[in-house]
């Protein structure tokens, strides 16, 4: 099976960064939460500590608000996505 690809980018209206699937995705937020230090839990998103605060929406996209090293996005990245249900694949930056 092939994995989920994603993208990291900078955030146009924000100081941070963001991941975003290549497809549709859904992801078990009750999972995420039981794997990572959670701040803030809504039906349709999270706030997790990890190495600062991420948001986590159900439909994929990752909010990194204080993170910026490339490989420590990536890595939480990867970490999130497979807590949540997904086998994360080819991560480019954009």
């Amino acid at each position: 099976m092939q994995g989920t690809d994603f993208t990291i980018a900078r955030c146009k209206d924000r100081a941070g960064f963001s991941a975003k699937p290549a497809k549709n995705v859904q992801l078990d937020l009750q999972k995420i939460g039981k794997q990572f230090t959670t701040i803030l839990k809504t039906p349709i998103l999270l706030v997790i500590d990890e190495e600062g605060e991420i948001i986590v929406h159900q439909y994929g996209e990752l909010l990194f608000k204080s993170q910026v090293d490339k490989g420590r996005l990536e890595l939480s990245a990867r970490r999130i996505y497979t807590a949540g249900g997904l086998e994360p694949g080819e991560c480019t930056f954009g």
